[in-house]
């Protein structure tokens, strides 16, 4: 029996043959993308496509970008003709992939295959995508993560010499890209239709009810911090900045609790804990636990309706301040009625919750098919 060494592990019936290595160059052209001269003014206007790998986004196809180019700057420098297969090969994007959806140019950082006939350019585009971790692990970085064209072009992938069988590849991850695509946009949508209502309802709260202190209807506070090397192992989930980054052998709180991100990026970001969780000090706790006028899931709906970037201070790291927390008011209504406010917000968060799920699990599909379709 003749053991065929390298095959995928999963592949459409009717394919038995084994699959070639290829240098990146044997697939097509690689074109290395220019920059036009910033004095030359004129090269800036509003027709043609410059990508840079800011562009180079979620989505699989660029058929937008961030600056564009005159005809008469256009033609100076390096086109790429549509379908063209973008990869990033310097910086911190490095191994970013895209392409092309019309005739376009990109920058300097940007390497782009022009697939030759025998070759399907979305199949290379997922092949190169499925690769290119392999191939950043042989190579020696210095200060800038950098992969030259010469150094891209002698990269080595296995590839089906087969058409058909590129094109069932390609084909297949592209329609499940497409349902990835549209479940973003759906979570997107949904997520802002939930923003309009919050500023809706929480408008008419603001109108008609007490405004009252932080201070004065919650205990607030930043737990202590645990290093990093304690996250390694434990029962209990530790919970950060914006989200669960560990798990501990202890927790400092038993109940959900809401925080403020009070350090980094994610400063004045409104969260919810997870039950018996150890949070660390860069979140400030909101706690409501023996509260007799407030629930907890009002107070989390309000807080999130309401910018508090305001709070924000310090010219380096963004940093939010316990007596600024104190003093920031929040409109309170009849205990009765708090559930009335916050009921829509409750199931609607539900349903993004299951939105995220399916869309975790479409992308966990993926990853699974490329993980076995390629060698």
């Amino acid at each position: 029996m003749v053991i065929k060494m390298n095959v995928p592990k999963l592949r459409f019936k009717g394919f038995t043959e084994e699959w070639q290595n290829y240098k990146i160059k044997d697939l097509g052209k690689i074109i290395t993308g220019t920059t036009p001269p910033t004095s030359d003014k004129e090269n800036y206007g509003e027709s043609y496509l410059w990508a840079s790998p800011i562009d180079m986004g979620i989505n699989k196809y660029i058929n937008n970008t961030k600056n564009k180019l005159s005809e008469k700057g256009f033609q100076k420098i390096r086109k790429i003709p549509a379908n063209s297969v973008l990869i990033t090969c310097i910086g911190s994007t490095i191994g970013k992939t895209a392409i092309s959806k019309y005739e376009m140019s990109t920058n300097q950082q940007i390497n782009s295959l022009i697939c030759n006939k025998q070759f399907n350019y979305e199949y290379c585009y997922y092949c190169i995508n499925f690769n290119f971790p392999k191939f950043l692990s042989k190579i020696s970085f210095q200060a800038v993560p950098i992969i030259s064209k010469s150094e891209f072009e002698k990269l080595t992938l296995a590839v089906t010499k087969n058409m058909y069988e590129q094109e069932k590849i390609g084909n297949m991850l592209s329609l499940l890209d497409k349902k990835i695509e549209l479940q973003s946009k759906k979570i997107e949508a949904l997520k802002l239709y939930k923003k309009g209502l919050l500023y809706q309802e929480y408008n008419k709260l603001y109108n008609f009810g007490n405004l009252l202190e932080l201070g004065k209807l919650a205990k607030i506070y930043q737990p202590h911090t645990i290093s990093s090397n304690l996250c390694n192992n434990g029962d209990f989930f530790v919970f950060g900045a914006n989200g669960i980054i560990g798990k501990y052998s202890k927790y400092n709180h038993e109940n959900v609790q809401i925080t403020i991100s009070c350090r980094g990026e994610y400063a004045g970001t409104v969260n919810l804990t997870p039950k018996k969780c150890w949070i660390n000090g860069n979140s400030m706790v909101i706690n409501i636990d023996n509260s007799m006028i407030i629930e907890k899931d009002y107070l989390r709906y309000i807080l999130e309706s309401q910018n508090l970037k305001y709070l924000i201070s310090g010219s380096g790291q963004p940093q939010i301040i316990r007596s600024d927390v104190m003093k920031h008011k929040i409109p309170i209504i009849k205990y009765e009625k708090q559930t009335d406010f916050y009921t829509k917000f409750v199931l609607l968060d539900k349903k993004l919750n299951f939105e995220y799920k399916y869309l975790n699990k479409l992308q966990q599909l993926k990853k699974g098919l490329m993980q076995n379709m390629f060698v």
